[in-house]
């Protein structure tokens, strides 16, 4: 009577009345895998010798225990690899640190001195007459440029505050186009000439800036959405294995919102 008590006990463990936490236990009643080795013991040792249990019975829970056995190191293999999953990709997101990314749905973008803020845009048709307005993030005009011609596909923008490129050529102006007329000085108050004889130009201040562009489409005017830089200032890791940027300015994106990586 002493080994049928034993078997009671262990199955005490589970009846959902009994809010005793053991090891052999989980929060949710759940056999693990330890006292579904005991409990299939304890049968074994209490089981009636004028009946004993067939072969295949015992062959059923013997595969039935390598099933959870094999499920239980499943999840242990899977909740490894997704650690190191979480730890690749913080890695690899941390050599986006310094870089200019394009963030999808960002419509500003940071000039820091001596940088570049850049656009992107994917067009869909070709545009023709097509012009580039840029503006503070007032939205006050500060500059526009006749860019002509663009076939469909994608359009990339780069401009340091003063000079201006366009799918990686740079655009031939005349300074004295500018809305902007300032120019270096010496300690005299004279201009400072270039090696060609020309003043020297002061670019714009750092700040956020916004790209503008229009053209024409099938005979009609329509706006173009650009999409604008951001600097990586750092990278966070979330406990749940989330991979933050932290960018230039206090904004966040995950890596799936960066749409390009920027060569400087």
């Amino acid at each position: 009577m002493s080994d049928i008590s034993s078997v009671s006990s262990v199955l005490d463990q589970y009846s959902t009345g009994n809010t005793t936490s053991t090891s052999a236990t989980t929060e949710d009643n759940e056999l693990g895998r330890d006292a579904f080795l005991e409990l299939m013991v304890a049968q074994l040792n209490n089981q009636n010798p004028l009946d004993p249990m067939e072969n295949q019975e015992f062959v059923a829970q013997l595969a039935q225990f390598s099933t959870v056995e094999g499920l239980d190191n499943l999840n242990t293999t899977v909740e490894s690899m997704s650690t190191d999953f979480s730890s690749y990709s913080a890695l690899q997101a941390s050599s986006l640190v310094g870089q200019s990314v394009i963030v999808d749905g960002n419509e500003t973008g940071l000039l820091l001195s001596g940088g570049v803020v850049s656009g992107y845009a994917e067009l869909e048709d070709s545009v023709t007459d097509m012009i580039l307005t840029i503006e503070d993030e007032s939205g006050q005009t500060l500059e526009q440029f006749d860019l002509g011609n663009h076939e469909a596909g994608s359009l990339s923008i780069r401009w340091d505050g003063l000079n201006l490129m366009v799918d990686g050529e740079i655009v031939d102006f005349d300074l004295e186009d500018l809305n902007r007329q300032e120019y270096y000085t010496d300690e005299d108050g004279e201009q400072i000439l270039d090696d060609n004889g020309d003043p020297i130009a002061i670019p714009y201040d750092s700040g956020e800036y916004v790209f503008s562009v229009s053209g024409q489409v099938g005979g009609e005017t329509q706006a173009v959405g650009m999409q604008m830089s951001s600097t990586v200032d750092s990278v966070t890791l979330s406990s749940s294995g989330q991979v933050t940027l932290n960018l230039t300015g206090g904004q966040q994106a995950t890596i799936d919102e960066i749409t390009q990586i920027l060569d400087e």
